[in-house]
């Protein structure tokens, strides 16, 4: 091949590429916007500013080459991310945020075979230059794939945690009765025989909402709270504090969360590991859970029963039944 029509290939190549770029610009922040999961919705803001940076980069190609920086429509590029527009208008939640995973590995790898054909097309014309920036935008590129990897791994085994254990349950055991312990339990999940009489709900002056219910006899059964300071204040009166399922979350992911009752008898005290209140109450919003609790057994002793659900599950209203 002439020299110059290899020189005319590395042109065609950087104004596609740069026109991808460009539509790429447009299109992540929609992503961010309609991504649920907060580290994937961040990810695709960082990305938005690196893409920015890129264009620069290939700005830059454009005025050392003596070139109007111009793109050419780059078709590959429209098609993926309009299947990502289509994405967003037709999944919600979980399956949304796995779906926009997917999506965005798929411009990951067009853009890192793109760049991989515009280094060899800038070296096999000498711009030496041009082929240390876009080897710079390379390994950009790698490390925000190896990045929604990692997000996409997490997104899964969630998804695959979530029909078979809906809540986050901490199966602790009081000082008292081991029986009587596992007998509200089971009335807290509405499982009773005598059945639930009555449900009501209100919310506290610190904006966490707490729910109560209450079996036939009137007794008081448990509680559904949002609020950090009356969690907090429930464990630490019971020596509790927040820790976290070793083996459950990737890196940079604490996993599943628990409170854990040093001293008390628990199947999976090795499994915990002891984390800040901070990072315990930091995940808790981020997945949107509430803590369903006791503050005694049926026999009037302290209750350490606790479990953590889906707000959406248990925190909604509750309405009052009249009593047959």
């Amino acid at each position: 091949m002439e020299s110059s029509e290899l020189v005319e290939l590395f042109k065609d190549h950087l104004k596609d590429v740069y026109d991808a770029e460009k539509q790429l610009t447009k299109a992540l922040p929609r992503m961010a916007k309609a991504a649920t999961d907060p580290e994937l919705a961040q990810g695709f803001r960082d990305h938005t500013s690196q893409t920015q940076e890129q264009v620069k980069r290939l700005e830059q190609i454009f005025q050392s080459m003596e070139m109007k920086a111009r793109g050419k429509p780059c078709v590959g590029m429209k098609g993926l991310l309009e299947e990502g527009q289509e994405i967003m208008g037709t999944e919600k939640g979980s399956a949304l945020d796995i779906s926009l995973f997917a999506a965005a590995r798929k411009v990951e790898h067009y853009e890192m075979v793109a760049y991989e054909a515009l280094i060899a097309a800038a070296q096999a014309v000498k711009q030496t230059d041009a082929v240390s920036l876009l080897r710079e935008t390379l390994q950009e590129e790698s490390e925000t794939d190896k990045k929604l990897s990692a997000v996409g791994k997490r997104l899964f085994k969630e998804s695959q945690q979530r029909p078979q254990r809906s809540q986050e349950t901490q199966p602790a055991r009081s000082a008292g009765n081991g029986k009587a312990e596992k007998r509200q339990a089971s009335q807290s999940a509405g499982k009773s025989q005598g059945g639930q009489k009555a449900q009501s709900s209100r919310s506290n002056g610190n904006g966490g909402k707490r729910g109560s219910q209450s079996n036939g006899g009137g007794s008081k059964n448990s509680v559904t709270t949002t609020d950090p300071e009356e969690i907090r204040r429930w464990a630490e009166e019971r020596g509790g504090q927040p820790a976290c399922v070793k083996g459950t979350g990737d890196k940079g992911d604490i996993g599943m969360l628990r409170l854990e009752f040093p001293g008390k008898p628990n199947a999976n005290d090795d499994k915990l590991q002891p984390i800040s209140w901070e990072d315990f109450f930091e995940k808790f919003e981020e997945r949107g859970l509430a803590m369903v609790f006791q503050e005694h057994t049926a026999e009037g002793e302290k209750s350490n029963f606790n479990k953590l659900v889906a707000r959406e599950a248990e925190a909604k209203p509750k309405t009052r039944t009249a009593r047959s």
